[in-house]
C-alpha cells in the first residue's frame, strides 16, 4: 500500500512554467537583463525563484545581495498571484489522480520551488485545497532541489498530520524536472516523471516516465511498488 504521495507543482499538476518565464522576463527586464527559452529550460526550470534570479545575475557577471533578490521576488510575486488568480488550469489526469488517492486514504502532499501564496492561489483555483494535507514551499525550506530538504520535511510534516508512518520506500514522488527526481531519489522515494518540459532521456534516473497523467492510475502506483 501507497502511504503518500507528493506532488511537484509546476509541469506536475499545472503547466505554469511559460507564465514563470514571462513574469521573470519582465522583471529581469527592468534590470537590464535578458533571460531566453534557451536557458530558462536548459538551466534554470526547477530553481526556486530566490536560485533562478542569482543564476542568472552570476551568468551575467552582476553580483547580487540578499536584499535585492528578495526585492525581485516580491515583484514577481505580484505578477504571479495577478495571472494565477484568473486564468490557470490543471494538466491532464492531475485532479483526478489526486481525487481518487485523497480518497483512498493516501497521504497527499505538495513539494515546490515555488511560494507558498503562489500555491494556496493555485490549489483555490484548481479546487483541491481541501484535498492536500501538507505544502512545502520556497518559504519552507533552506536549499532547494535539487537537496532533498523539501521532500524529506514534507514526509515529516505528513506524519505529524495523519499520525501514522510516511515511509520513504513506499511514497511516490510526482516529478518533471532532473534537480526534481535527484532530491527525491535522494530522500529514498520512488519517483514517476512526467515528460513536459524535459524529454524522456533527461529522466531516466526516475522509477518510471509518463507523458502525462492521464496515462497513469492509482493502481499502477500501488502495483508497481508491490513489485519492488
Amino acid at each position: 500500500m501507497i502511504d503518500a504521495i507528493i506532488f511537484d507543482c509546476d509541469g506536475v499538476i499545472i503547466d505554469s512554467e511559460p507564465i514563470h518565464l514571462a513574469c521573470f522576463r519582465e522583471v529581469l527586464k527592468q534590470e537590464g537583463l535578458e533571460l531566453s527559452d534557451e536557458d530558462y529550460y536548459g538551466k534554470y526550470i526547477g530553481f526556486d525563484d530566490h536560485d533562478c534570479f542569482q543564476a542568472v545575475f552570476q551568468a551575467a557577471g552582476r553580483e547580487i545581495t540578499e536584499e535585492k533578490i528578495a526585492e525581485l521576488k516580491a515583484r514577481k510575486t505580484v505578477l504571479i498571484k495577478k495571472i494565477f488568480s484568473t486564468s490557470i488550469e490543471p494538466l491532464p489526469g492531475a485532479v483526478e489522480l489526486i481525487q481518487t488517492a485523497h480518497a483512498a486514504g493516501i497521504g497527499l502532499a505538495i513539494c515546490s520551488g515555488a511560494l507558498r501564496d503562489e500555491l494556496a492561489i493555485i490549489t483555490r483555483t484548481i479546487g483541491i485545497d481541501e484535498l492536500i494535507d501538507v505544502i512545502v514551499s520556497a518559504d519552507d525550506v533552506d536549499r532547494g532541489k535539487p537537496d532533498p530538504q523539501g521532500y524529506l520535511l514534507a514526509m515529516e510534516l505528513l506524519e505529524k498530520k495523519l499520525t501514522r508512518p510516511i515511509r520513504p520506500a513506499r511514497t511516490w514522488v510526482i516529478e518533471d524536472s532532473p534537480a526534481g527526481i535527484i532530491a527525491a531519489k535522494k530522500a529514498g522515494c520512488k519517483v514517476l516523471a512526467i515528460a513536459n518540459a524535459y524529454n524522456r532521456p533527461s529522466l531516466t534516473n526516475a522509477d518510471n516516465v509518463v507523458n502525462s497523467l492521464s496515462e497513469i492510475t492509482l493502481q499502477d502506483l500501488d502495483t508497481s511498488m508491490k513489485m519492488d
